[in-house]
C-alpha cells in the first residue's frame, strides 16, 4: 500500500479551511489520517497517491501543499540523501518554516547551498517575504496569508519546507502553491462589475466546495449578481441556476458567466433568472449564496436603526428559507452568508436562527473537527457588518 505524508498551511481563515479541506476529502473519497492539525496547518497520512496540484487548484483556503518525505530527530545533511531533485540548471530556491530556530534554519540553507554548488547548477536562494515590506528588514518564515506569494513560479523553483512537531523536524518539498494571481485575474477581466453586489472569488470557492456536490449535480444561487457563484461552480464541473430580482443584475450575471465559459472552457450548464427568489420554483441538489445584506452603512448604526434592519432583512431570509424547503429535497445542503449588525457602541443584532430552524433547516454538525457553525469571517479591509457563514441542511 502507498502511504503518503503532506502538510498542508491554511490561510487566514482556519476554520473556514480546515472544514473546506475535511469535506473535500469526503466529496472526492480520500482516505486520510491526521497526525496533527493547528490553526495554522494540517499533517495528514494519504492511504493511496494524491494529485497536490490538482487540490491547489480545486480549494480555496489552503496556500501551500508540501510532500514531507524525510523526519530527523536533528538538523544535518541527510535530508538532502531523500530529496527527489530534478530541477533544471538555473533555477529559484527558497527555506520556509514552521517553530524552527532561524540559527537552524541557516545550517539547511547552507547544506542546500553546497548541494546545488556540487552539481554544478546555478540555484539563486529567494527569502520567503510578504509583500509591501522592506526587502532589507525580511526574514525567513512561512507564507501563509493568501494575500502573500512568490513572485517567481513554482514550477520552475524548489521551495524546501522544515516542520519542527516537538522533538523531530519534518522536511518537505512544497508541490502546490495557491497563487491569487488567478482570483485576481477573474475579477478583474470579468466583463462587468459591481462591487456591493459580488463575494470574493477566494470565499466563493471554499463555500461551494463546502457544499460537499459530486460533480455534474446542479447548484443554485438565489442571489446571483454578479455571477460569482456561478463562475466558481461551473470551474468545479457543476451545472448552476442563478437567479436574480434585478434585471440589471442578470444582464451582468450573463455576461460574466458566458465569458468564464469561453475563457476557461468550462463545459457545464448555466441558467440565469430574472425572478423573485422568494417564489421562484425551481430543480437544484445544493444551495450557495450571499444575500442582500441590508443598506449601505457610511457609519455604524444606532440601536434603532440596527434593529429595523435586522427585522427587515429576517422577513426576506425567512421567505428565501421558505421556498428553499419547498423546492429542495431533504438532507439538501446550503452554504450562506448571514450578517450581524453591529452598531456605534458595539452592541450586536443578529439573524434569528428561525428564519431557517421553522423551515426545516438545521445546522450541520462540525463539532466533530472542533469547529463552531456558523463560522465567522470578515474581510481583511473591515466591514460594518459582521459576516457569518452557515452550513446548513434540510431535515
Amino acid at each position: 500500500m502507498v502511504k503518503a505524508m503532506y502538510l498542508f498551511l491554511i490561510g487566514r481563515d482556519p476554520n473556514l479551511s480546515l472544514l473546506e479541506l475535511y469535506t473535500y476529502f469526503k466529496t472526492n473519497k480520500i482516505n486520510y489520517t491526521i497526525l496533527k492539525f493547528t490553526n495554522k496547518y494540517l499533517l495528514l497520512d494519504f492511504k493511496a497517491r494524491i494529485n497536490p496540484k490538482k487540490m491547489i487548484l480545486d480549494l480555496g483556503g489552503t496556500t501551500r501543499i508540501i510532500n514531507m518525505y524525510k523526519t530527523t530527530n536533528e538538523i544535518n545533511k541527510d535530508f538532502i540523501d531523500y530529496l527527489d531533485f530534478n530541477e533544471p540548471k538555473k533555477f529559484n530556491f527558497a527555506v520556509s518554516s514552521l517553530n524552527v530556530d532561524e540559527d537552524k534554519l541557516e545550517e539547511v540553507v547552507n547544506y542546500l547551498k553546497a548541494y546545488f554548488k556540487s552539481l554544478k547548477v546555478k540555484a539563486i536562494y529567494k527569502i520567503p517575504r510578504k509583500h509591501k515590506i522592506d526587502k532589507k528588514k525580511a526574514t525567513r518564515g512561512t507564507i501563509i496569508n493568501p494575500d502573500n506569494y512568490y513572485t517567481w513560479k513554482l514550477d520552475n523553483g524548489f521551495e524546501l519546507f522544515v516542520l519542527k512537531l516537538e522533538d523531530k523536524y519534518y522536511f518537505g518539498k512544497t508541490v502546490g502553491c495557491f497563487n491569487p494571481k488567478q482570483n485576481i485575474f477573474k475579477d478583474k477581466n470579468r466583463p462587468l462589475k459591481r462591487n456591493l453586489h459580488s463575494t470574493s472569488f477566494r470565499l466563493t470557492r471554499i463555500m461551494v466546495n463546502l457544499l460537499g456536490l459530486a460533480k455534474n449535480k446542479k447548484m443554485l444561487d438565489p442571489f446571483c449578481g454578479t455571477g460569482t457563484f456561478l463562475i466558481e461552480g461551473l470551474l468545479s464541473n457543476l451545472d448552476v441556476i442563478g437567479i436574480d430580482k434585478s434585471s440589471e443584475m442578470c444582464v451582468v450575471s450573463k455576461k460574466n458567466v458566458e465569458w468564464a465559459i469561453g475563457k476557461f472552457k468550462l463545459k457545464n450548464t448555466y441558467k440565469v433568472i430574472n425572478s423573485d427568489s422568494t417564489k421562484t420554483n425551481f430543480k437544484a441538489d445544493a444551495v450557495v449564496f450571499e444575500p442582500y445584506m441590508g443598506p449601505f452603512l457610511d457609519k455604524l448604526p444606532n440601536h434603532v436603526k440596527a434593529k429595523n434592519i435586522v427585522s427587515s432583512l429576517s422577513k426576506l431570509y425567512y421567505d428565501i428559507f421558505k421556498n428553499l424547503n419547498k423546492n429542495l429535497k431533504s438532507k439538501s445542503k446550503i452554504v450562506c452568508v448571514l450578517p450581524e449588525i453591529r452598531t456605534y457602541d458595539d452592541k450586536l443584532f443578529n439573524i434569528s436562527n428561525s428564519v431557517f430552524l421553522k423551515n426545516s433547516f438545521q445546522l450541520v454538525d462540525t463539532t466533530k473537527y472542533d469547529i463552531t457553525n456558523p463560522i465567522s469571517y470578515n474581510t481583511p479591509s473591515g466591514s460594518k457588518i459582521n459576516r457569518y457563514i452557515y452550513i446548513l441542511e434540510k431535515i
